[in-house]
């Protein structure tokens, strides 16, 4: 089933399906299916784990400016090509000018990527925990 985007025009939102061994979700009591509180901080916790290894650090004996393979320090680095580095030939300096606008680009979003990522591991967290204290206070 689907909904109509916010709008009221275009291409429907679909739904989200999850698997039913999603990590976290436990059976459906009829109102939805259970939240294993543990089950998603422990997801979170894995994520923000690979989330570390994106944004790397860098070793004692190597460069600042490298810190391992597929962080957002060797992506700056390696990428950061430009006309400068290409040369003075017209097609050259222009793959170089090409080069260079698509290294901001990426560069920026691949940090917005894994800020954003963060953000949701956040919200999520702060979803359960503020879930757990509606549901502590109401049982009091």
């Amino acid at each position: 089933m689907s909904r109509p985007d916010d709008s009221g025009t275009g291409t429907p939102i679909p739904e989200l399906e999850l698997a039913k061994d999603f990590p976290g979700l436990g059976g459906d009591s009829g109102q939805g299916p259970d939240i294993d509180h543990t089950g998603v901080r422990e997801v979170i916790s894995r994520l923000r784990e690979e989330l570390g290894t994106l944004r790397g650090s860098a070793p004692a004996s190597m460069s600042a400016t490298w810190s391992g393979p597929g962080t957002v320090a060797e992506v700056a680095g390696t990428t950061n090509v430009g006309p400068g580095e290409t040369g003075k030939w017209e097609v050259a300096h222009y793959f170089g000018a090409n080069t260079a606008q698509a290294y901001e680009v990426f560069g920026t979003s691949y940090y917005e990527l894994l800020d954003h990522v963060e953000k949701w591991a956040a919200a999520v967290e702060k979803a359960v925990s503020n879930y757990e204290k509606g549901h502590a206070d109401s049982s009091a």
